[in-house]
């Protein structure tokens, strides 16, 4: 009885919690065998609500050795107030984050060439007036295939998010921190191949924090100049 309830009750939360759309658009620029750029602009939806953010991207990446990449970013965002776009600083958040990338079966030469599995992990500092500074390490295992001669490349990842200022506790003597897990966020979908190095992904999700369930819907669209 519990394997048949449980899956239910599951289902039922994830449809009650506020489905999220996410749309964006970037562009990349490779300048050698081993940088590359990036733009991007994204919106967030919350269905039903209305605005959530609205963020600007930048990002470079140095390919160190084959199958290993260094990775910086910042990202300027605008967030909600209510359900609102209000332009105001204590909406504007700065984020920043360091880290690698490293794709499996290209680092050790093994596996099928049009088969990627990567793991990403990153560490990232997010800044907004009159909130605590949020340090946390994400860690994402992502999978992909490229089908030959075929538009479409499933695609399928999961992803920690660890806070390392999570609790915060004051004491006469000292302040105490300590971290925590604050969210799990899963994607499954494909990417799909348009000409002139331009590409379009479509994927469906699940996001899990403290506060429940949420189903997540995403467009990317990129292109290569």
């Amino acid at each position: 009885m519990k394997k048949i309830l449980f899956p239910i009750l599951l289902f039922g939360q994830v449809l009650n919690a506020q489905t999220g759309l996410w749309l964006d658009a970037g562009l990349s620029k490779k300048w050698t065998k081993t940088q590359t750029s990036g733009f991007e602009i994204g919106n967030r939806q919350q269905i039903g609500v209305g605005f959530d953010r609205l963020y600007l991207d930048l990002s470079h990446s140095y390919t160190l050795i084959d199958g290993l990449k260094l990775e910086g970013a910042y990202r300027a965002v605008l967030n909600e107030k209510g359900d609102q776009l209000v332009l105001a600083a204590d909406r504007f958040s700065q984020r920043f984050q360091l880290g690698f990338q490293l794709s499996m079966l290209d680092a050790f030469d093994f596996g099928p060439k049009r088969l990627d599995l990567s793991w990403s992990s990153t560490q990232q500092w997010s800044i907004q007036t009159g909130q605590q500074t949020s340090s946390i390490w994400r860690n994402k295992l992502s999978m992909s295939y490229d089908i030959k001669d075929f538009p479409l490349s499933p695609c399928v990842s999961a992803e920690h998010f660890y806070r390392w200022n999570a609790n915060v506790v004051y004491t006469p003597t000292e302040v105490l921190v300590t971290g925590a897990t604050v969210q799990w966020r899963y994607f499954i979908g494909t990417q799909i191949e348009l000409p002139k190095k331009q590409n379009v992904k479509v994927q469906i999700g699940l996001r899990s924090r403290a506060s429940g369930m949420q189903a997540l819907g995403r467009i990317s669209y990129s292109v290569q100049l």
